[in-house]
Parts: C-alpha cells; structure tokens; sequence
C-alpha cells in the first residue's frame, strides 16, 4: 500500500474492458440508488429500460461532468492538495463576484474589478508564493490561484478597515492574500491590521517577509482568542472550525467588537446557514457568492457576507 505508483498510458484498459468495468460499477450504483429512500419514498419503482438503454441515458447524463471528470482524473494523479483546493475562477464567476463585492461593499463594480485585476496581476505576491514552497512536497501546488480569496481581497481594498481578523489560517493563502491588501491601503493612507488565528502551531507557513509585517497569528483555540482581542472590528473572516456551531459560536464572541459599518464573511456559508441566522437575529443583511472553478474537479465553497441593511 505505500509503494509508489508509477502511470503510463499502457496501464488503461482496453475499451471493450472499460465498458465491461463501467458496466459493473454504474449497475452496482443503479442497485444502490434505486434501493435507497428519497425524500420519503419508500415504493421508488425503476421504469423497464433495457441495459442499452440504461446506458444511453447514464452517458447523456455523464456528458454534463466530462470536463469535471477529467479534471478529476487530473488532480488524483498529479496534484499535492488533499484540502483546501486551489484553482481560479471562470470570467463569468469574476464578474459575478465583483457585483457580489460591489454591493456588500456599497462600492462601484469598476472599483471592484479593478482590485480583482490587482490581486490576479500581483506578481511580488506570486514570486512570495513561489520563492516559499520551492523545493516542498506538498500540502499545496505550485502557482497562487486565491479563487474566493479574491473576494476578501477586494473588500479589505473597498473598506480600508482598520481592524481585520481571520480564524483558520491552515496555510496562509487568506492571510497573504488580506496582507496585500492592507499593503496597499496603507500605501494610500489607510493603515490596517491582519490578525489571524489557528489552533495548528505550524499554520501559517506562507505568512513570512513583507506579508506578516501586516499583523500577527495567534495560536490557540479560535473563540479563546477572539476573546482577548479587543475591538472595534471591520472586517471579520470565519474560516477555523466548519462545524456550524463553532461558527456560529464565532459570531457571538465577535459581535459586541464590531464597528457599526462592519463586513463578516463566512467561509462556511456553503454548507452552514450560522451566518444567515445571525444576519436575521442581528437586523443585518445576508448574501451569498458561489463559486465555479475553472479546470477542476471540485465545485467550489462561496463566501457568506454579512453587511449592514441600508436605510
């Protein structure tokens, strides 16, 4: 089990043992979902298709992920990332996350576009990422792609906070990423100050140079930390423990520090609803960004946002 797998091109079946091993794993799948209870239903009948015809509609079905599949394929044998996927965003979903930002931020979308083409365009940041893994094995492939990050990026730009905090900082792409930002806030006259934190005392491991004269990591549970720092907090990241009641329990201990114009994003918003809730039992608004990578097989998280309602 610990051998190295070496993969040529003379190791994938013939096709007609692809169709015999497809044919074995989709009947086994069919078996499977057509004995399993959905929503309730408990009589589920499969109508009388032939294999072929079985077949024919699975491949219809499956012509809708081929490039996902692909991808798949791609990252299982070449890629170093177990969690916490890197890649970049489709055109259009850059688009849909300037508007997202533009409005969450009350700035205008050009703005925002402009300082998604910032954080895309930053070399000093891309040879930072770089100069940093060269020469480790894993967890992360080479090459910056910040995905959602971009987001982050562009309201640390639109709000000059003064105060930034993110809980999770596992291996430093959000805390590079806000640092640059804060960077050139305060090459504008704007100073900041990124505060992160992570119970793994080896988190941060991107987090060096120009980049962590930004701010500071504290190490330690998320919430013990959180409570010692003092407010008022501008922009607030949860992005630590997924769990919903961790996140949720996040937003409690923040909730007296934030500034009166404050911006929470959740990173978990995906998956969780803690942030809609605490928007709703706040009197604040709630809104969500999905993402779509490009050229991956993962389907993408979002970023939750949690802004005030406007009057």
């Amino acid at each position: 089990m610990g051998e190295t797998i070496t993969l040529s091109i003379h190791d994938i079946p013939q096709p007609d043992l692809v169709n015999e091993i497809l044919w074995s794993q989709m009947s086994q799948h069919l078996r499977t979902a057509c004995m399993k209870p959905v929503d309730g239903q408990t009589d589920f009948q499969p109508l009388p298709y032939t294999a072929g015809q079985l077949l024919g509609r699975l491949g219809f079905a499956l012509g809708y992920y081929d490039a996902r599949l692909t991808n798949l394929f791609r990252w299982a044998a070449g890629s170093a990332e177990g969690d916490n996927f890197t890649y970049a965003l489709t055109p259009r979903n850059k688009r849909h996350l300037a508007a997202f930002v533009a409005l969450v931020t009350r700035r205008p979308a050009p703005e925002i576009e402009g300082y998604l083409d910032e954080i895309e365009n930053d070399q000093a940041l891309r040879t930072h990422f770089q100069t940093v893994l060269k020469g480790r094995q894993g967890p992360m492939d080479q090459g910056f792609h910040p995905g959602r990050r971009m987001g982050w990026y562009a309201v640390a730009r639109a709000l000059k906070p003064r105060v930034v905090i993110e809980t999770g900082v596992h291996t430093g792409h959000g805390s590079i990423t806000l640092a640059a930002a804060l960077m050139r806030n305060q090459a504008e006259g704007f100073p900041g100050r990124y505060y992160g934190t992570d119970i793994a005392p080896a988190a941060g491991i991107l987090f060096q140079g120009p980049y962590a004269e930004m701010g500071t990591i504290l190490y330690g549970d998320s919430l013990e930390s959180l409570k010692k720092l003092d407010g008022p907090i501008d922009l607030f990241i949860n992005d630590s423990d997924h769990s919903a009641t961790y996140e949720r329990e996040e937003y409690r201990v923040i909730e007296p520090k934030l500034s009166a114009h404050a911006v929470v994003l959740g990173d978990n918003a995906h998956v969780s609803d803690s942030l809609l809730e605490h928007a709703r039992e706040t009197g604040r608004t709630f809104l969500f960004f999905r993402e779509d990578p490009i050229n991956h097989w993962y389907p993408g998280a979002g970023i939750g946002a949690m802004f005030p309602t406007s009057t």
